[in-house]
């Protein structure tokens, strides 16, 4: 078995738990309390990563290395925190208009569509049958999700 399989599954589980997680923080303190306290103690986890990784590079697998000063930062490196920001705000927001189920199955169909675009025009990988039915069966997915009544 391939371990790695292991890590988007996990991602996937943790999304949702932080997801309803700081739905429920939000509920008591709001929304944009909930996401500065979030990112604040994820800010906290990286600068710790960080440090850890710098100190004892061996510990961890070559991917996660330091491999230029942070003055070669480039002006794009901002849309991935814009979009982390997005997400820990969002999702909650989402899951109380929603629900969890409805969130998470037009998440996975967006993420499906937007990842095969990004695999095509980005990384120069071949579309082909079998991820366009996966898509489709998504949006299927998708279209079944949102027809069933809420009870």
């Amino acid at each position: 078995m391939n371990w790695s399989m292991l890590i988007p599954l996990f991602i996937g589980c943790a999304g949702i738990l932080q997801g309803t997680m700081n739905r429920q923080v939000a509920m008591h303190i709001g929304v944009a309390q909930a996401t500065l306290i979030t990112n604040a103690v994820t800010v906290l986890i990286c600068i710790g990563f960080y440090f850890l990784v710098k100190a004892q590079p061996q510990l961890v697998p070559e991917f996660f290395q330091v491999k230029a000063p942070l003055s070669t930062y480039k002006w794009w490196f901002i849309f991935p925190p814009i979009f982390g920001f997005c997400i820990i705000a969002g999702m909650p927001f989402a899951f109380a208009k929603l629900g969890a189920v409805k969130v998470t199955v037009l998440l996975i169909a967006a993420q499906m569509a937007t990842s095969v675009v990004w695999d095509f025009f980005v990384e120069g990988i071949a579309l082909n049958t079998l991820k366009i039915a996966g898509v489709i069966c998504a949006l299927i997915s998708v279209a079944l999700i949102t027809l069933a009544k809420n009870n």
